[in-house]
């Protein structure tokens, strides 16, 4: 009996998960990790027209071009966000550096007859 039970369990076991785990062989072909991410399957048409119409984005597709589309819109908002910022901190600094000067050359006068 423990023996059919042994037979029974060992009839179940797999070394290939481990290689599926082990996916050092796709980054050396320079593929991506998933192999559904992307691909001529999943990133061309499902079907084309013969006389050369485009075919419309499935919805997956959308949805990725409009959330590719939003994040290119944050990016530019925020990079003149951040334009905007440092030019705001060079005038606060450059406005610093000008009254510290200004300070100086008032105090750093010479006085008395040499400036004759």
């Amino acid at each position: 009996m423990l023996g059919i039970n042994l037979v029974r369990n060992i009839r179940y076991f797999s070394t290939s998960y481990g290689l599926r785990l082990d996916m050092s062989w796709r980054s050396l072909k320079k593929l991506p990790l998933n192999p559904m991410d992307r691909g001529i399957l999943t990133d061309g048409a499902d079907y084309i027209f013969l006389d050369g119409r485009p075919t419309p984005f499935g919805m997956k597709q959308k949805r990725k071009l409009l959330l590719q589309r939003e994040y290119a819109k944050k990016i530019v908002e925020l990079s003149e966000s951040l334009d905007i910022a440092k030019e705001q901190y060079a005038k606060k600094v450059g406005k610093t550096e000008e009254e510290l000067k200004y300070v100086l050359e008032r105090k750093l006068k010479p006085k008395g007859n040499k400036n004759i």
